[in-house]
């Protein structure tokens, strides 16, 4: 096997292991949100992150930014960020993990139908035919014809419409800041937006609750450097399709500790979602700097 093939199979795997934290982090917060309201829980995470962000930037001799109108798109970026956060905390409440997961994964389709209208990129047949896949799929996932539909189905899918203008702003930051100062800046913004809300409705926690917090923190804060190193090694053409593995690694969280089940419809609406991202990065060219889902949405 040559040095390229070994490096893509690496980066894969920092890609799975980097989604599997995450939805570990994700199960860990549905089991808690009965506990604690949403908007708290996102500022005291945040908290934490920050902690964890700012210290790796001490380290590697970085400056710790402050949000500044001179740049505008970070400050946007982080807005976008917090509404993620926000939709995706408070649907995950009310709908199962399973079909959370499904539909927010449809961001990456979502960044290729933005960049197509906003960024004016190439568009080809194969992008066009993975936009309509990946409705389709939210179709089959959300069944909005069957008497199970809900309005908050609709949470996920904003969480999916914010994370993928968060991944088009990214394209307008200055690229001489820092990777990591542009995830400090974002969670310092998610970090005050939650805040001012959680003031309405604080609540008092113990310490499993504050174990909870800072373990997800950490789940978190862990994929960064793993989702750096994927794309530093491997091909984005090659990594891009394990972003999905979010989803079953959701269905299988889902089952385990709740019970929660698709039905044949939804089964057939994931796997269009994923075959969607696939033959979207399954293309001739890939155009240096195109947005990939690098970052999480909480």
């Amino acid at each position: 096997m040559d040095t390229g093939s070994k490096n893509n199979l690496r980066a894969a795997s920092a890609v799975v292991l980097a989604m599997t934290a995450i939805t570990a982090s994700d199960a860990l917060v549905k089991g808690m949100l009965d506990q604690i309201p949403p908007l708290q829980f996102i500022f005291l995470r945040a908290l934490v992150i920050l902690i964890i962000l700012g210290t790796a930037l001490m380290f590697q001799g970085k400056p710790i930014p402050l949000p500044s109108l001179r740049q505008p798109w970070l400050l946007i970026r982080g807005g976008c960020e917090f509404m993620s956060t926000g939709f995706w905390l408070f649907g995950l409440q009310f709908i199962a993990l399973p079909t959370a997961a499904a539909l927010a994964w449809t961001s990456p389709i979502i960044v290729t139908l933005l960049g197509i209208i906003i960024l004016r990129e190439a568009n080809s047949l194969s992008r066009w035919i993975s936009v309509l896949m990946g409705f389709a799929g939210v179709l089959c996932v959300t069944q909005p014809w069957g008497a199970e539909w809900s309005l908050v189905l609709l949470l996920p899918i904003a969480t999916a419409f914010a994370s993928a203008s968060r991944e088009i702003t990214t394209r307008f930051i200055d690229v001489s800041t820092h990777p990591l100062q542009v995830s400090f800046i974002t969670v310092l913004m998610v970090a005050i937006g939650s805040g001012i809300g959680a003031t309405l409705t604080w609540q008092p926690f113990g310490w499993t609750l504050t174990g909870g917090i800072l373990v997800s923190a950490l789940l978190v804060s862990a994929a960064f450097p793993l989702m750096v190193s994927a794309v530093r090694l491997g091909e984005m053409s090659f990594i891009a399709p394990f972003f999905f593995s979010a989803i079953p690694v959701a269905i299988i969280l889902g089952y385990l500790f709740w019970g929660d089940t698709l039905d044949k419809i939804a089964i057939i609406g994931v796997c269009a979602i994923v075959a969607a991202g696939w033959l979207n990065v399954r293309k001739p060219k890939v155009h240096a700097g195109q947005a990939v889902p690098h970052e999480v949405r909480k």
